[in-house]
């Protein structure tokens, strides 16, 4: 019984520590990020360890181990992520010059995407970047969903990182710097970076390699 309270203690205590990555604003704060992973992670290992000190006859003991496996992957989860930068390259009548546009419906586009540097070791980090633009007819701020996700032979590697920012008409940067794990496989690597609002969606790919 203790076995099966741990395994789900475990995943419960991962997916919550995972959940440190992610961001409400258009920049990212990867001190504040790592530290609330960790203090969200101890906090909720701590509950959990409880009940598995509970079912274990040592509800102390429990709750002391899970706030400590709680805060170790709460700050892996949140330093994953860093050094996010969200910023403006062309303004609404760049913008609209260079797509010729002229009022018509709403343009949600991401235009380019890449990843940097191309070849890295397991430890190293790779600067994901992605431009998007937004147009619409009344030029009001656009609540947009900006998500990575790194993918190594179509399988789905860690937890995807996504912020959500407010941009006015424009074409924009946005940077996420990605740290990868020491133990990472040699490889090439797919990251699909994706802009989603309520005026629609787009997508591109790139890739890197492992050594």
């Amino acid at each position: 019984m203790t076995r099966k309270w741990l395994a789900i203690a475990s995943v419960v205590l991962l997916v919550v520590s995972l959940a440190g990555c992610a961001t409400d604003s258009g920049y990212y704060d990867p001190a504040r990020s790592a530290g609330a992973g960790a203090l969200g992670g101890a906090a909720t290992g701590a509950a959990i360890g409880s009940i598995i000190g509970a079912a274990s006859g040592h509800a102390g003991t429990g709750a002391w181990v899970g706030a400590a496996a709680g805060g170790v992957l709460g700050g892996v989860g949140g330093a994953l992520y860093a050094s996010h930068r969200n910023s403006e390259i062309r303004s609404g009548q760049a913008a609209a010059q260079a797509n010729n546009y002229q009022g018509q419906g709403n343009v949600v586009s991401v235009d380019n995407v890449t990843a940097s540097p191309s070849t890295v070791r397991p430890g190293q980090q790779v600067n994901l970047g992605m431009n998007y633009t937004i147009l619409t007819p009344d030029n009001q701020p656009v609540s947009a969903n900006l998500v990575r996700e790194i993918r190594y032979q179509g399988n789905l590697v860690g937890s995807p990182y996504q912020t959500t920012v407010s941009n006015s008409n424009g074409s924009y940067n946005d940077n996420v710097s990605y740290s990868l794990p020491n133990n990472a496989t040699p490889g090439v690597y797919t990251v699909t970076s994706r802009l989603s609002s309520n005026y629609g969606t787009s997508q591109r790919e790139a890739s890197f390699s492992v050594q």
